[in-house]
């Protein structure tokens, strides 16, 4: 894909990733779902990059299921689909909800491994993704709009017959998004079945890194940046690049150190690897802007490098699309 639609499914992820946040830039408890769908429909129009697009079907979404007042009924996840020109069809699904419990301890967390082939039936033997992963990809499948149906049911309906699909996800929106992609490629065997990540972790171990590879090659781009810390979480062969990620400007504080150093065996047991089909790595900088001595300095940087840096890494200005005040 171009440089210009990398914008258009960067500006697609951050409106799924706040759909469910309001204007003042505050998280909607259990929110209404025809607010979330105007929030969606006005910011996407507003936007500079992807204001062509109309939303198609969704938004579904997935309340946080936990019994804390003070998580439950947050949107744990949001997924809508979006049509261009010519049967140009963008799948999106939203990143990580910090108010929502689920999806911190459940969906981002629960790295716990389990079969891929329990979602899709020809995946290799020995390929598997996190059990997070896997409950958050059924949840967007179970999902179900008035009028609207299942995800699947609806492109079924419209581009069995041919058709493109990009699927688009940032944080964990994109290990999901990895996910989802293999499963509907598999569903869609005459549509054009394409993936387009950003900031992921990855979903799954070694053996599903090749079968994505194969799977989706040459219809796949792996958007990160070197200096963001959350593509890198879960591999062992990436994970220690945080210890010193922002040096010398910022040290990784020592709790952080001494998580990885002692999971560090674990996570080689487990093998979780990066696809490498489609990478595209931009080198990041530190943000000294950013540094004010204050023990903040390293979570401020984890949260830019995190989000504001994709948008000046892919030459996007400030205002092209919404974000929560002080963002």
């Amino acid at each position: 894909m171009s440089s210009n639609d990398a914008k258009i499914n960067l500006t697609l992820a951050f409106v799924l990733n706040n759909a469910a946040v309001d204007d003042q830039g505050k998280p909607m408890q259990y929110p209404d779902p025809s607010v979330v769908q105007q929030n969606i429909v006005k910011r996407v129009k507003q936007s500079t990059y992807a204001s062509a697009f109309t939303l198609a079907w969704g938004p579904f979404t997935f309340l946080d299921p936990g019994t804390s007042p003070t998580s439950k009924g947050y949107a744990a996840n949001i997924t809508a689909i979006f049509k261009g020109l010519s049967g140009d069809y963008r799948v999106v699904t939203s990143g990580t909800n910090p108010k929502s419990a689920y999806d911190v301890n459940v969906e981002d967390k629960d790295i716990g491994q389990t079969a891929l082939s329990g979602l899709i039936s020809s995946a290799p033997w020995g390929t598997s993704i996190s059990n997070g992963a896997m409950d958050g990809v059924q949840n967007i499948l179970k999902g179900i709009i008035p009028l609207g149906g299942r995800l699947l049911g609806y492109l079924t309906n419209h581009v069995a017959n041919g058709g493109t699909v990009t699927v688009v996800g940032h944080s964990l929106g994109g290990a999901l998004a990895s996910v989802l992609s293999l499963y509907l490629k598999a569903e869609l065997p005459s549509a054009t079945l394409g993936c387009f990540t950003f900031a992921a972790p990855t979903a799954g171990n070694e053996q599903f890194a090749d079968y994505f590879n194969k799977s989706m090659k040459g219809l796949s781009t792996r958007v990160f940046n070197t200096k963001d810390m959350v593509p890198d979480a879960w591999s062992a062969s990436t994970i220690k690049n945080i210890l010193n990620i922002y040096e010398p400007d910022i040290d990784t504080p020592q709790s952080i150190q001494d998580g990885i150093n002692k999971n560090y065996g674990f996570l080689q047991f487990l093998n979780y690897q990066q696809p490498s089909e489609g990478q595209d790595q931009h080198t990041g900088t530190t943000d000294k802007g950013l540094i004010q001595h204050d023990g903040n300095d390293f979570d401020r940087q984890v949260g830019y490098q995190h989000i504001g840096a994709y948008m000046a890494l892919l030459g996007m200005a400030k205002g092209d699309v919404w974000l929560p005040p002080g963002s």
